[in-house]
């Protein structure tokens, strides 16, 4: 939920006011200590091609606040955001709100939290607990594009073996980009074809309607694994249709709706040398996949979606991240949009440069059978420990029914500007 807005500048008065709070220890000898930081960011771009508008446009903020007494451990973050192109996004917003009791070899947090599983570079395969916000497309790092979710996470923690439950009574459904927003760009409808569509209806909050996940982690010699097993509502709803015929043309109703299925997911690393190879596999039963045809209706199938990866530091503060990844549709039909087994690939490649104050990098990802393309180059600088420069050039390309290609006119100049306190 987003309040209103004009009071960005009285949080972070506050913020200032509180930052440096000391410990303290009352009588029982239990530590009490309050810790306040955050950030400011301010962001513009340019767009590359005509009109040469503003595609980020924003004032950013974000305050947090934590406390501990003994082994019971609490966080708050407000999130504060002015935003002058996307303008539901002004407003105030409670990003996190969790208390945490640890004790030994367990722990359990209950509350609004962010839940990172998967070991991919900026690719969600098994990482898929904490829904996206796709506001800005994925032009945002990984960090912003989660969601948090109202969840209990139970954890039971050992020398080699890490047990993790996860109950979720509330469902949260990923953001998609809204109308008027230049990252909404609209599929194209064949001429006779009227449009119209409903709201997604979310699942009702009850027990029954409950997501569960259950992930067991194992620290071997060299070797890092994990299964995981997730009862979930898809965060993206099926686009089930009606279609009536009328003079002239065709009439197509729209209904989102949410649908159960069952992820199960493995995931290992293992460093070698100056290398660490990765991998991840995800096995989604009963996900829906939409139709060519926009008159068609989404179907119901199995999929695997899977990732493997190689980071090399070569040394001299290089670092390279090579990644492969692809989807595979049990039982695919041609009426499908997607193919059967979709192919991509990622590259980064970052140097730190100036006694490691700058960092240069390059993030590509690449759709190998669509032949489109995003590619992110930022420069980012280090004034102070505490302030930030960074600029960028995001530059999509390919055709215009490729996941990347559709936004090729998005391609943008950007600028950020950070201070944390």
């Amino acid at each position: 939920m987003k309040w209103s807005t004009g009071l960005l500048a009285l949080l972070l008065a506050a913020a200032g006011l509180l930052c440096g709070a000391p410990a303290s220890a009352d009588e029982s000898g239990w530590v009490r200590r309050v810790e306040v930081d955050g950030w400011v960011e301010g962001a513009r771009s340019v767009r590359i091609r005509s009109p040469h508008d503003a595609l980020l446009s924003r004032l950013w903020g974000r305050l947090k606040l934590s406390a501990d007494i003994g082994d019971l451990y609490g966080h708050v973050s407000i999130d504060a955001q002015q935003n002058w192109r996307v303008e539901d996004e002004t407003g105030f917003e409670l990003h996190e709100v969790w208390a945490e009791y640890a004790a030994d070899g367990w722990d359990l947090r209950i509350g609004r939290q962010v839940i990172i599983w998967g070991k991919a570079d900026g690719v969600q395969i098994t990482d898929i607990v904490s829904p996206p916000d796709y506001t800005e497309f994925i032009t945002r790092d990984l960090e912003e594009i989660r969601l948090p979710v109202d969840a209990a996470k139970f954890r039971l923690l050992g020398d080699k073996i890490d047990v993790e439950l996860i109950w979720i009574p509330v469902f949260r459904a990923a953001v998609p980009p809204s109308a008027g927003n230049p990252w909404d760009v609209e599929p194209e409808i064949p001429e006779g074809v009227r449009v119209t569509a409903s709201s997604a209806e979310e699942p009702e909050v009850s027990l029954e309607n409950s997501e569960i996940a259950l992930k067991v982690s194992a620290f071997l010699s060299g070797l890092d694994v994990a299964a995981s097993v997730f009862h979930t509502w898809d965060d993206r709803p099926a686009m089930h249709r009606t279609v009536s015929r009328r003079e002239g043309g065709i009439d197509v109703h729209f209904s989102p709706e949410h649908h159960r299925m069952t992820v199960f997911g493995l995931e290992f690393s293992r460093p070698w040398s100056d290398f660490v190879f990765r991998g991840e596999v995800a096995y989604y039963l009963g996900r829906y996949f939409e139709p060519e045809s926009v008159t068609g209706d989404p179907s119901r199938k199995n999929a695997l979606n899977w990732l493997a990866g190689i980071d090399w530091t070569p040394g001299n503060d290089w670092s390279v991240i090579a990644q492969a990844a692809g989807v595979f549709i049990v039982e695919h039909e041609r009426s499908l949009a997607a193919e059967q087994h979709a192919l991509s690939g990622t590259l980064n490649v970052s140097k730190k440069l100036l006694r490691q104050t700058l960092t240069l990098s390059n993030m590509l990802y690449y759709n190998i059978r669509q032949q489109d393309f995003f590619d992110q180059l930022k420069a980012e600088y280090a004034v102070t420990d505490d302030v930030r420069l960074i600029a960028g050039v995001d530059v999509f390309g390919g055709g215009g029914d490729g996941v990347f290609g559709r936004y090729r006119d998005n391609s943008q100049v950007w600028f950020k500007a950070k201070y944390s306190f």
